[in-house]
């Protein structure tokens, strides 16, 4: 953010005049008490007014190795609640069995392409591609803390982050990685001025936000009945 600075002397030889306009983006609307918070945003750029969710479970990020010369991927992954955090590592040993070793370097069962993998930590399938893995090709699954970070509310995502508790105080870039922003926990929002993703209507948001004591008002027409 730029920071304008007006610089006035001590004593100022001749009379002046300034302006200056404060616009506010209407995006509060009542004069219900605004409860703010300091939050985690876990990814994503978002602007002042999202409606947002919080993440309530651990996440996995899926790397594949940039030499693999088998093209398939890995999918239908999910993480147990007592997963250690850090990386498990997928090796081919042949075209249709991978080696899994846990973040702490433990050999754990071995994964068969095309079966779902099931274990006390991590859960996926390993799907072949065109070309057939070889030995020695990798991925690395890497089992990530989101609990209690905030994220866009969407209705369909099964993370913990379909139901609406917040909206944005201010803009936001945590594209690279996550960063601190602040949350309203509470207050009256302009319908008009919320951002919201498009799985979600506004009656449907409006009764979604309410017992987080989060209420949306609709604007009223200034126009002369008729």
């Amino acid at each position: 953010m730029t920071l304008n600075v007006s610089i006035i002397g001590d004593n100022t030889a001749q009379p002046f005049v300034r302006a200056e306009t404060y616009i506010p983006d209407q995006l509060i609307a009542g004069n219900l008490k605004l409860v703010t918070e300091q939050i985690i945003i876990a990814s994503g750029a978002y602007k002042r007014g999202t409606v947002l969710g919080q993440v309530s479970t651990l996440n996995v990020e899926t790397v594949a190795t940039s030499t693999n010369t088998g093209n398939g991927s890995v999918g239908s992954i999910s993480v147990e609640d007592a997963a250690p955090l850090g990386a498990y590592t997928l090796t081919a040993t042949a075209a249709t069995t991978f080696s899994v070793t846990d973040p702490e370097g433990t050999a754990l069962a071995e994964a068969t392409v095309g079966t779902a993998y099931t274990s006390d930590d991590l859960n996926f399938t390993i799907t072949a591609g065109a070309t057939a893995f070889v030995a020695g090709d990798s991925f690395t699954l890497t089992v990530v803390d989101a609990i209690g970070t905030f994220t866009e509310c969407v209705k369909t995502a099964t993370d913990g982050s379909q139901t609406p508790v917040a909206v944005l105080v201010d803009d936001v870039d945590a594209s690279a990685a996550p960063v601190e922003g602040s949350g309203y926990m509470m207050g009256e929002f302009n319908a008009r001025a919320l951002i919201y993703d498009a799985s979600w209507t506004l009656p449907a948001l409006r009764a979604a936000l309410r017992p987080y004591s989060i209420f949306i008002k609709s604007s009223v027409s200034a126009a002369d009945p008729s």
